[in-house]
């Protein structure tokens, strides 16, 4: 990337690049859940969402940066059952190591000190090993779980080379408008200037509540009320979302019925601490699907996307969610068995297409990775509060 710049885009530009780097990120964040684990070390992943995340400190600098992997976790707990704890821990530990070294990488990288390679060993370490000590301090309590540090800064160098490789092929600086420019527009929604801060209040408390409830039966009966609730109000488009997010019930249920020890029940591996977990989970997801819903049509949509850029990236991102876990996989796959091919779009553009926000292009590449001459294609929803 040496020697290159990056043009201003406009602000409408700038909200299609956030939306599209946080489907991106989220996407690959996805697809790597399936991958098996090392029996070993199954604490340790690649992270491949930081292929995206750092292309995007490079071009954009590191408090967007910091943007971007947040909006990522956040999206996670809401979608994936992301523990507390992991998110809490996963936030710190990224954040830091993105505003301690995302300065320097920038700079190493736009004077050729470094390249993708170094770059992306140097947040791979400086991440693990942040994760690595607040873990201990927080949860462990015990300086022997240190042991792990070697292992750690082995896989930090082959997950930082992974990802080093998969950003030097997909996100050359000028490829980012390109990539995300027939993205939808963040919604603004018309909000009737009403008492909506006591409603706003208690749908709120609603989505959040489930996270401090480790029991199924308070967080079930909470998704049933919201359920009842979204019935009597005639809004079964708001259940629909239910249907339209099976692939993450899936997901919850492979990992966590059959990644929780405890007592066995007789089916397989399954024990009664993994049901209980997967309807914890489950249970969290339907609520905060049912009660977002609800929330987000009498928040005050003007005021926080005229202030929050992120605010209007995820605006842009959230109704296409539930078809991401399909859609990043179906992309990994293609990308995968076409990866010999260097005409074949990468997976940005397939995902990007997938979820309705590109068009895959079927041009040859201006710069590693990049491709010209996308045509723009309607926006796929009509932004968030829509029915």
């Amino acid at each position: 990337m040496e020697g290159r710049t990056v043009s201003t885009p406009s602000p409408e530009a700038r909200d299609r690049i956030r939306a599209g780097a946080l489907l991106l990120a989220s996407g690959l964040q996805i697809a790597e859940s399936l991958v098996p684990r090392v029996p070993l070390f199954p604490w340790l992943r690649l992270g491949l969402s930081w292929a995206v995340i750092l292309p995007f400190l490079s071009a954009f600098g590191t408090l967007p940066a910091v943007g971007l992997f947040l909006s990522r976790n956040i999206l996670a707990v809401a979608f994936g059952g992301q523990p507390p704890t992991t998110f809490l821990i996963s936030s710190a530990s990224g954040a830091a190591a993105i505003l301690l070294l995302g300065g320097s990488i920038r700079v190493a990288l736009a004077r050729g000190w470094i390249g993708w390679m170094g770059a992306g060993i140097l947040q791979a370490t400086a991440f693990n090993m942040l994760q690595l000590f607040l873990v201990t301090w927080l949860l462990v309590g015990h300086g022997g779980y240190l042991f792990q540090m070697g292992p750690i800064l082995a896989w930090s160098v082959v997950s930082g080379a992974v990802v080093a490789w998969m950003a030097s092929r997909w996100f050359p600086p000028e490829a980012w408008e390109e990539l995300t420019a027939s993205c939808p527009m963040a919604a603004h929604v018309a909000i009737v200037p009403t008492a909506w801060r006591l409603e706003a209040m208690l749908w709120a408390a609603v989505c959040l509540s489930p996270v401090f409830l480790d029991k199924p039966g308070p967080v079930l009966s909470l998704l049933a009320g919201c359920g009842v609730f979204a019935l009597f109000g005639k809004r079964s488009a708001d259940l629909k979302l239910l249907l339209q997010a099976w692939p993450y019930f899936f997901f919850l249920a492979w990992f966590h019925l059959l990644d929780t020890p405890g007592h066995l029940t007789g089916f397989g591996g399954v024990t009664r601490e993994g049901v209980d977990s997967f309807l914890v989970h489950a249970g969290r997801l339907g609520v905060f699907l049912l009660a977002g819903r609800n929330l987000f049509r009498v928040l005050p949509w003007n005021s926080f996307l005229s202030r929050s850029p992120w605010a209007r990236a995820v605006s842009i991102a959230l109704p296409m969610l539930p078809g991401l876990f399909q859609a990043s996989t179906a992309a990994a796959r293609e990308a995968w068995a076409s990866r010999r091919d260097p005409d074949s779009p990468s997976y940005p553009e397939r995902l990007l297409s997938r979820l309705g926000a590109g068009r895959v292009s079927a041009v040859r590449p201006v710069g590693v990775g990049a491709r010209r001459g996308s045509p723009p294609c309607p926006p796929a929803s009509r932004g968030v509060g829509s029915a």
